[in-house]
């Protein structure tokens, strides 16, 4: 019981302080940002945003919406790039917003789920995966190249 108690409060304890930080950084400026980014960094070996900006590498061919990035991560751990982003977003329905931005720059769809008030749509091109999540407050990007 102990060892399953253990598992599940790291992963818990990690997301809760990703979750606490915006907040944090916003009372207490930018030393806790920094604090927690460089953290992240180190623990995951990539470029970790805490809010404002994209991930070092996204790649220009993917656009995102308009808003308030919350969050971007990038990594090459093990040879493999991947990215992911969350935007909140005050648009009427922000994946909506995501998909015609990504159609638009040449992504085609591959999958698209709508259920109620979220849905996740998947595009690709020939160099990039696109998945987004989202909801009428924001999406979640997640982008990995396609390895010929």
């Amino acid at each position: 019981m102990y060892t399953v108690r253990r598992r599940v409060t790291i992963p818990l304890a990690i997301v809760a302080a990703l979750a606490v930080t915006p907040v944090l950084a916003g009372c207490l400026g930018n030393p806790v940002e920094g604090i927690i980014n460089g953290a992240v960094e180190k623990a995951t070996g990539g470029d970790v945003s805490l809010g404002g900006k994209l991930p070092d590498g996204w790649p220009s061919e993917v656009p995102v919406i308009e808003g308030d990035i919350l969050f971007g991560a990038g990594s090459s751990a093990s040879g493999s790039e991947g990215w992911v982003v969350t935007i909140a977003s005050k648009a009427a329905d922000p994946l909506e917003d995501a998909k015609a931005k990504l159609i638009a720059a040449g992504f085609t769809e591959d999958a698209n789920v709508a259920n109620g008030q979220a849905g996740l749509v998947a595009v690709k091109n020939d160099n990039y995966g696109v998945l987004v999540a989202g909801s009428k407050d924001g999406i979640l990007y997640t982008v990995t190249p396609i390895t010929p």
